[in-house]
């Protein structure tokens, strides 16, 4: 994560007053620093924890969608260099991790296989 875009996600917050104890937005800058230097050269993932929040959004995106009547599936096993080579993505310092479909159902194409699935007490451990 370049610090130009941290430095622009700090002057954001400054400038919405997220913290209006500087003190505490010092705190705030401190320890977001803290974290992301232990995830960059501490624990060696940061890629891997970004990559993670990324799946909390494209969640969130997906029950939003729902709430409106969208189908939604994310996407993987796709050659993310073509897709990051075709939407010129790489040139803005990102890369893709996920794709995420968008759309309404075709109600002429309904889906009435049954679906196979484990029991939930086979997926689930309930305490």
């Amino acid at each position: 994560m370049p610090d130009s875009h941290l430095e622009a996600v700090f002057s954001k917050e400054r400038t919405d007053g997220r913290f209006p104890d500087p003190a505490k937005q010092e705190l705030w800058e401190s320890m977001t620093r803290d974290f992301l230097n232990l995830r960059n050269y501490g624990y060696k993932d940061l890629n891997h924890w970004m990559e993670k929040q990324t799946y909390m959004a494209v969640g969130l995106t997906m029950m939003a969608a729902a709430e409106f009547g969208v189908e939604a599936t994310p996407l993987e096993g796709f050659d993310p260099t073509s897709v990051d080579k075709a939407f010129k993505i790489r040139e803005t310092g990102h890369s893709t991790t996920v794709l995420l479909a968008l759309g309404y159902p075709d109600p002429e194409r309904v889906y009435t296989s049954p679906i196979s699935r484990f029991d939930a007490d086979q997926l689930f451990t309930f305490i």
